[in-house]
């Protein structure tokens, strides 16, 4: 009987996570709920793990406070993350002609990335967004929309990867 316990707890726990204790934390949020999590792959490599985190909400919603966590599984420099932003921004918006503006903004809070790397993005304003890297000091950007923006890269109607934004979701 004590084997069986144990398998149906440890299945439990694997099912239904808990969420981060009392104190845990993920950047710009005090109350962290993870709504879903999924692995970006591109051509069947995976690049990163991502997650999606809201202050104490059961689901998405771009009125709330909200985290984006990414860890690489990869390394990149900045210049490529950088110019996949703008490469996104382009495909899922068209040109814009703030574009440039906006992408020079990102473009100064991004770092190198090492396999292992943590960048946290998160927001409590559509014209504001935060990030961190690796739980380090925050480093933000205020431009008119570019959470919806920047985030949109993963979580719009237009991202890349529908099943990606489904999970992150968790839907």
């Amino acid at each position: 009987m004590p084997k069986r316990l144990l398998i149906l707890t440890l299945t439990a726990l694997l099912l239904n996570p808990a969420p981060p204790a009392a104190g845990s934390s993920v950047a710009g949020l005090t109350q962290p709920q993870k709504l879903g999590e999924a692995t970006m792959r591109w051509l069947g490599l995976p690049i990163y793990d991502a997650a999606l985190y809201t202050e104490g909400a059961a689901r998405f919603s771009w009125s709330q406070p909200l985290a984006l966590e990414l860890r690489y599984l990869r390394s990149f420099p900045a210049s490529q993350l950088t110019k996949s932003t703008l490469d996104e921004l382009q495909r899922i918006e068209g040109p814009q002609g703030d574009h440039a503006a906006m992408i020079a903004k990102l473009g100064e809070c991004f770092k190198d990335v090492r396999k292992g790397d943590r960048l946290t993005a998160y927001s409590s304003a559509s014209s504001k967004l935060s990030f961190s890297f690796n739980g380090g000091a925050p480093c933000t950007v205020s431009h008119k929309g570019v959470r919806e923006r920047f985030l949109g890269i993963w979580l719009s109607g237009n991202s890349r990867s529908a099943k990606l934004t489904r999970r992150l979701k968790g839907q």
